[in-house]
């Protein structure tokens, strides 16, 4: 069965995010400072996370294919809520970012035979992306409110 999740993770120095920042390839900071966070939040360890278009297209088509109207709704939203409790663990203060988390199982991205799953077809750009037939996919999300975002496509984790 297809799950839609979200949630925050720390961007310390060895995380991709950050890799990419000090190497140039993204101008601007891409997480938030925790405490500036729950600033904004006044304490709550909750807040929201944008979804773009194509991201919640991606969810939609698989909503789709998988008659999933939990998932077929959450495509519908422009924000999701993220939990911050597991930064509440957090021993420094480190950058936080929040992500949005589409895993389809290996039943759902089996396309009949073909080299690309049912799940990812043309309508949504992800032909290029090559997957093995009958693998579990994961699509992440990484999107700012100022419309910078973020997105890897690929098998899942382990």
């Amino acid at each position: 069965m297809a799950t839609f999740s979200t949630y925050a993770e720390a961007l310390r120095p060895d995380h991709v995010m950050m890799k990419m920042y000090r190497a140039g390839v993204e101008k601007q900071h891409p997480g938030v400072v925790l405490a500036d966070l729950l600033r904004q939040t006044g304490g709550a360890y909750e807040t929201t996370t944008p979804l773009t278009d194509k991201f919640r297209g991606y969810i939609r088509e698989v909503a789709e294919l998988t008659a999933d109207d939990e998932l077929l709704r959450i495509a519908e939203l422009s924000e999701v809520s993220v939990s911050l409790e597991t930064s509440a663990r957090w021993t420094r203060k480190p950058a936080s970012s929040c992500f949005s988390r589409l895993d389809v199982s290996s039943a759902e991205t089996h396309g009949g035979g073909g080299s690309r799953p049912a799940a990812f077809s043309p309508r949504c750009g992800l032909t290029s992306i090559v997957f093995f037939a009958g693998a579990a996919a994961r699509i992440e999300e990484h999107a700012l409110p100022d419309g910078r975002h973020w997105h890897h496509i690929g098998p899942a984790a382990g």
